[in-house]
């Protein structure tokens, strides 16, 4: 009996603490991640519906501060419903212990939102209905903001399509994009990593699928493409449809009013707004052309970090200063503060970015600044299937062309890069996404690698990296790409760039381009721009092949709609030249 009442106390114990750690998490977690005290204490929560003009009615909770409002507020719109609870709690909880009102609402089709779900559809006019019911709202003081990442970043720049009305005075935008016509193709090339996973996961209304991990590694192998909704996520998707057609894309996602709106954001916005991203986000292209063409970058401020789509950095550095995250609570909170509450802005306007390599953060108002462009040329050619056979130089040799065997029944593995999201989802086994040492790749017979000597002093590249390639290949279609790599003096070799390009989309463009197989042509693949120091002593080496995948589909080497090719071709593809251009800066 004695040990049953011993275990009793114990077990009442353990109950005690656990419940006294539960009310105090919010405290917890404040303190380990170094955050101000709270000001304010949780107060009432509300639950309404509101009506749009179509009279479908979106679930929305109201999160107040203890005490008497009105309150500075803050407005998310979730489409993810298994992530509410976790949105209420720690997200809406935080905010109202800094003194805001947290309006956190089910966008339409998901959640306890009556509605059809169809991404993108109808967000402008959900947003616009809903930013006008809460500017009428009695909690909040007229000072409103919208945050949110992914696509709680994309409904902030809906609202703002329609204009924003006086109440709101900033958004905090992470991780999107307002152009998606650069973002879900490269140069012709889908990006299933990203968007295969995504329908899978958000293949309807508060999708809830026992193997959705298993049925995204089906979807991606699986011929002819445009068949994967029905035979492999279950049920018609037509808005997955138009995305893996280019030209279906063109008028339905990229062309209608609603896009063209979202498109003109960034010239058109008169709010400051602070922007969150990595390097090695999906999104960051178009992002950081949003940055470059926004109306008040003067006043805004750029976090741009070593990070992917989750706010995380690569496997392959140990980065102690990372400051991961994507909310970026040190970040927010002085921006909310001081343009919410009037306090004065401790961390000013600029692009503030992390440099690779260096590992350093640093504040630019003008980014990247001066550089000059150093050129290689890739020579050497028969030598390049071997590790270290082609060469990087100055001068161009004379060498004969090289070929190469591109069976898309044999991809490239994708190892690491930016522009990829499976591997934040549990069970879809992604591939590992930002820096990743790059070990075998240059071992197979279909990647040319190309390499420089050793440096004698470190070198920064700072901006967009180029390749053009002279090439011909045996198909009416296929692709090419490139990935920039810094080899270590220890031999380590990780990646720093990457991209691919169609034949058909050679151009960058949306529409195609004839190809006659063996013709001579050339083919530029430009990267995202990035800030890394080469080391001294290191080497730059540049692969070249035909495939990244699953982060793209395995081009089939045939011409015409990719995701309507039921079979596929082996190709020979032939190298005759090329260069490098690296953007350096004498910082």
């Amino acid at each position: 009996m004695k040990i049953l009442k011993r275990l009793g106390v114990v077990a009442l114990l353990l109950v005690f603490f656990a419940y006294g750690a539960y009310l105090g998490r919010h405290e917890l977690t404040r303190m380990q991640e170094q955050l101000p005290s709270f000001t304010a204490a949780a107060g009432e929560t509300q639950q309404v519906r509101i009506e749009m003009q179509d009279g479908v009615k979106l679930f929305t909770s109201v999160m107040l501060p203890e005490g008497e409002g009105p309150f500075p507020s803050v407005l998310l719109r979730n489409p993810y419903a298994r992530f509410t609870p976790i949105m209420r709690d720690t997200l809406c909880g935080r905010f109202i212990r800094y003194g805001y009102a947290c309006v956190l609402q089910d966008v339409r089709g998901q959640g306890e939102s009556e509605g059809e779900w169809s991404p993108m559809v109808n967000e402008v006019r959900d947003g616009r209905d809903t930013i006008s019911w809460l500017v009428e709202q009695p909690f909040q003081d007229g000072n409103i903001a919208m945050v949110g990442p992914s696509y709680l970043a994309s409904v902030q720049y809906a609202v703002a399509a329609s204009g924003l009305p006086s109440e709101v005075k900033t958004l905090v935008p992470a991780v999107y994009t307002t152009d998606l016509s650069t973002i879900l193709y490269s140069n012709g090339m889908f990006r299933h990593e990203t968007f295969t996973a995504w329908a899978s996961m958000m293949r309807g209304s508060n999708s809830e699928v026992d193997d959705a991990g298993g049925d995204y590694q089906k979807a991606i192998r699986h011929l002819p493409h445009n068949k994967v909704d029905t035979a492999v996520f279950g049920s018609p998707m037509p808005w997955y449809q138009d995305m893996i057609d280019i030209e279906r894309a063109k008028s339905t996602l990229f062309n209608n009013p609603d896009a063209r709106l979202m498109n003109q954001v960034p010239e058109n916005i008169d709010v400051p707004i602070l922007m969150v991203s990595g390097w090695y986000d999906v999104f960051f292209g178009g992002q950081m052309a949003d940055w470059e063409r926004l109306a008040t970058r003067s006043s805004s401020r750029f976090v741009l970090g070593p990070w992917t789509h989750a706010g995380a950095s690569g496997e392959a550095f140990e980065i102690e200063n990372a400051q991961g995250g994507l909310f970026q609570w040190k970040e927010m909170l002085p921006w909310l503060d001081h343009h919410l509450k009037g306090q004065p802005l401790t961390n000013p306007p600029g692009l503030y970015t992390f440099t690779m390599g260096e590992n350093e953060w640093h504040l630019y108002e003008e980014w990247p600044g001066p550089t000059v462009s150093k050129n290689f040329s890739l020579n050497n050619l028969p030598d390049s299937p071997s590790c270290d056979g082609g060469k990087l130089a100055f001068e161009k040799d004379s060498s004969e062309p090289v070929s190469y065997l591109y069976d898309p029944l044999d991809p490239v593995p994708t190892m690491g890069g930016a522009g990829m999201l499976a591997f934040i989802l549990p069970g879809f086994e992604g591939a590992a996404p930002a820096n990743v040492l790059q070990e075998g790749l240059c071992n197979r017979a279909d990647v040319l690698s190309f390499v420089t000597s050793p440096l004698d002093a470190s070198l920064l590249i700072a901006g967009e990296i180029s390749v053009n390639l002279e090439i011909a290949s045996s198909a009416p279609d296929t692709a090419f790409t490139a990935k920039l790599i810094e080899v270590f003096p220890d031999g380590r070799a990780i990646n720093i760039r990457d991209n691919i390009t169609s034949l058909a989309y050679r151009d960058g463009g949306l529409d195609r381009l004839a190809y006659s197989p063996g013709d001579a042509i050339n083919v530029t693949i430009d990267m995202w721009p990035i800030e890394w120091r080469v080391s001294s002593g290191s080497r730059i080496r540049l692969d070249i092949s035909s495939s990244d995948f699953p982060k793209f589909h395995a081009h089939r080497n045939r011409a015409g709609p990719w995701a309507e090719q039921e079979g596929v071709d082996v190709a020979t593809q032939t190298l005759m030249g090329g260069t490098l251009k690296l953007p350096v800066s004498a910082r």
